[in-house]
């Protein structure tokens, strides 16, 4: 977990958005709560390696694209998770990208939702599987009110 984030550029769709097909993106209200979401995740039983995302390495690998696309929605919604990670990166929010592996997924949502993640998304081939519901505890940190 200590190697710097660089996406995969096979991560991306043809449009630009990030999609990392098996991988789950989660986002924290801060490094402790983000630590405690890879301390969670360990337990669960066909879990991947989970690396660690600074927020400044979210902005840098995604702000730019997330320009590029240009804010406008597309069918497929990609463009638009892309473009939530880098707003909450410029809020100090770091993330986290979990290989899935085979793990249960409703195991895997609820040891991110009761590390504090902030939002946690499955990508599966052709679906983004939304793993934290919003909540007002998770709103008020993501507007960094916590």
């Amino acid at each position: 977990m200590n190697a710097p984030f660089t996406p995969d550029p096979a991560d991306f769709t043809m449009g630009g958005a990030y999609y990392p097909t098996g991988h789950v993106f989660a986002m924290f209200a801060d490094a402790p709560a983000a630590q405690r979401g890879a301390d969670a995740i360990t337990a669960i039983a066909g879990i991947g390696a989970a690396q660690r995302v600074p927020a400044a390495a979210i902005e840098q690998a995604f702000a730019q694209r997330a320009a590029d696309v240009g804010g406008i929605p597309s069918v497929e919604r990609e463009d638009q998770f892309m473009l939530r990670f880098v707003e909450l990166a410029r809020g100090g929010k770091p993330g986290l990208l979990i290989d899935a592996g085979t793990a249960d997924t409703r195991a895997l949502g609820d040891a991110l939702r009761s590390a504090g993640a902030v939002l946690a998304y499955h990508y599966r081939t052709l679906v983004i599987e939304e793993l934290v519901d919003p909540t007002p505890r998770a709103e008020a940190a993501t507007a960094g009110r916590l």
